[in-house]
């Protein structure tokens, strides 16, 4: 995890991220920034608004496109939760999580109630 970690907290105005990590980026065709090849799973994102909220800026995006390595996609050619094993940042604890297990389908568990 380290690498999307420090991708993710180190400004690139500043620091030449991909020489410090030693990942190679790709230049991407539909968007002004590169994307880091060695990633399995990878979410191209055109900026739509920006809104300054004191310290912070919020970015709102629209995915332009998904790029998958095989291993992580299931069955149907779709990215599989359980085999890109994702990350979840919780801003508050200021922790990071893996996805547990598959507890059921959608829009049908709460129907047994």
């Amino acid at each position: 995890m380290p690498c999307p970690y420090y991708f993710g907290i180190v400004s690139g105005r500043d620091t030449d991220k991909f020489a410090a990590t030693g990942l190679t980026p790709v230049k991407s065709d539909l968007v002004d920034a590169p994307y880091v090849k060695e990633f399995p799973l990878v979410l191209e994102c055109k900026l739509l608004h920006a809104f300054e909220l004191g310290l912070h800026t919020q970015f709102v995006g629209e995915i332009a496109d998904v790029k998958a390595d095989e291993e992580v996609l299931g069955e149907s050619g779709y990215p599989d939760i359980e085999k890109a094993k994702p990350i979840v940042y919780t801003p508050m604890a200021r922790t990071y999580h893996g996805i547990g297990k598959y507890l059921g389908l959608g829009f049908s568990v709460g129907r047994k109630i």
